[in-house]
C-alpha cells in the first residue's frame, strides 16, 4: 500500500508548522501512552490497567475517605515513571488545607523538589495558573483539590474588584467556573501529555434514588474520561493500642468506576483494599499493597492455590503453606514481593478486561455478604 500524497505531505508540514507537530499529525502516528498505576493494583485491574497519563479524571467521595492521599500516591508514580524523571507535578491547592509535612511524608524529600504548590484564590485564578503551568510541557501531573471546594470571583469579588463584605457577599453554584477549567484541562491535559487528577466531593441524594451526584456542573462531568466514587467498607476497620488508646490506623475502601472512557475500560467495576491513614510498623502508611500483592496474586493465578498449600517459583522449594505463612514472606522478602507484583502488573495490562471482571464477582460477592451482615447485625 503507497504512503500518503506529495500533497498531502506537503499540507502536513504546512499545518504542523502554523500549529505545531503535537497537535497536527497523522493518524498512525498518534502516540499511545501507557497506563500508569494508580498506587492501588486493585483499582488498576478495575479500571482496565491504570491510569492515563493525558486525559482529566476525577475522584469523589466523603470525607476521609482518601480521596487526597490516593492522588499523591498516584502522583509519586507518574513522577517516577521513567519518561518524567525530568518532569514535574503540580497542586492546586484550591482549599488551603494541605498540610506540607504530610505531603512529605507521602511523596519523600526528594521528590518534593518537584513538585510546585499553588494557593489560587477561585476557580478562575486556579484556571489562569493551570494554563500557565501544564502550558509550558513540563508537568506530568496535576492535583486539583478540589472542584467542589473551588469558590468563584462571582462569589467573593464585586465588579469593582474589591472583596465583597460578609453582608453582601452572595452565594453561588461554581458551575460556569469550572466549566471553563474543564474545558481547558481537556485540551491542555492532552496536548500537553499531563493527568489532571480532580478531587471532588459528593452530595446528599435527597430523592432516595442513591444517585451519584457532585458538584462542578455537566461540563466537569463530561471533560472526566474517567470518575470514580470511593467509599469506606461498613465495619471493616483496624484498631490498635496507641499510648493506652484504642485508635483506628486503617480501614478498607472500595473504589467503584462510575465513568470509564479510557482503552479497554468497564464502567461499575471496582476494586478494594485496605487503607492506613495513621503510620505502624505493622501494616506502614497509605495503600496496604502486601495485602493486595497476595490477594490478586491468588485471584488472578500468578500464585497458584491447591488446598491450603500456595505454589510459585520464587517461594522457598516453589511453595508454602497457609496464606498466613505467605503474606508474613510478602512481607518480609522485597524481592517476592516485587516479583509478583512484575507479573500481577504485566496479567493487569495484558488481561485487565478479563481479569477485573473475574475478581469484580469474587470480591463483590464478599462485600455484598459483608454489607448484608452489618445491616443486620
Amino acid at each position: 500500500m503507497s504512503g500518503p500524497s506529495k500533497e498531502l505531505l506537503e499540507l502536513h508540514g504546512e499545518l504542523q508548522k502554523k500549529y505545531g507537530s503535537n497537535r497536527v499529525m497523522f493518524a498512525n502516528e498518534v502516540p499511545v501512552y501507557p497506563m500508569i498505576s494508580s498506587g492501588s493494583l486493585a483499582l488498576d485491574l478495575a479500571i482496565g490497567g491504570g491510569l492515563p497519563q493525558d486525559r482529566v479524571i476525577e475522584i469523589a467521595g466523603g470525607e476521609g475517605s482518601g480521596k487526597t492521599t490516593l492522588g499523591l500516591t498516584a502522583m509519586v508514580n507518574f513522577l517516577d515513571y521513567s519518561d518524567n524523571k525530568d518532569r514535574y507535578a503540580l497542586i492546586l491547592d484550591v482549599e488551603h488545607k494541605l498540610t506540607i509535612p504530610w505531603v512529605e511524608t507521602l511523596i519523600g524529600a526528594e521528590r518534593m523538589k518537584r513538585v510546585l504548590i499553588m494557593w489560587p484564590t477561585s476557580i478562575e485564578n486556579a484556571t489562569d495558573m493551570y494554563v500557565d503551568a501544564v502550558g509550558t510541557g513540563n508537568f506530568c501531573f496535576c492535583l486539583f483539590d478540589s472542584i467542589g471546594g473551588a469558590p468563584t470571583i462571582r462569589t467573593i469579588q464585586s465588579p469593582d474588584g474589591k472583596l465583597k463584605s460578609a453582608e453582601t457577599a452572595n452565594m453561588g453554584g461554581n458551575a460556569l467556573g469550572v466549566q471553563r477549567f474543564a474545558q481547558t484541562a481537556e485540551i491542555y491535559s492532552h496536548i500537553n501529555k499531563c493527568l489532571t487528577f480532580g478531587i471532588n466531593q459528593i452530595r446528599e441524594d435527597f430523592s432516595g434514588y442513591n444517585q451519584h451526584i457532585t458538584p462542578g456542573g455537566r461540563a466537569w462531568k463530561h471533560a472526566c474520561a474517567l470518575r470514580l466514587l470511593i467509599k469506606r467498607v461498613p465495619r471493616e476497620e483496624v484498631f490498635k493500642k496507641i499510648n493506652g488508646e484504642d485508635v483506628r490506623v486503617g480501614f478498607k475502601v472500595v473504589v467503584k468506576a462510575v465513568k470509564n472512557h479510557l482503552p479497554g475500560g468497564v464502567e461499575q467495576r471496582k476494586g478494594l483494599y485496605w487503607f492506613y491513614n495513621i503510620y505502624t510498623d505493622e501494616f506502614g502508611f497509605g495503600v496496604d499493597r502486601v495485602d493486595e500483592v497476595v490477594r490478586l496474586s491468588i485471584l488472578t493465578e500468578v500464585c497458584i492455590q491447591k488446598g491450603a498449600w500456595y505454589y510459585h517459583p520464587a517461594l522457598p522449594d516453589g511453595k508454602i503453606q497457609s496464606l498466613g505463612r505467605l503474606v508474613d514472606a510478602v512481607r518480609e522478602d522485597e524481592s517476592l514481593r516485587a516479583t509478583l507484583t512484575s507479573e500481577l502488573m504485566v496479567n493487569i495490562a495484558e488481561n485487565g478486561g478479563r481479569a477485573s471482571a473475574e475478581v469484580d464477582e469474587v470480591e463483590m460477592t464478599e462485600l455484598e455478604k459483608l454489607t448484608v451482615r452489618n445491616e443486620n447485625s
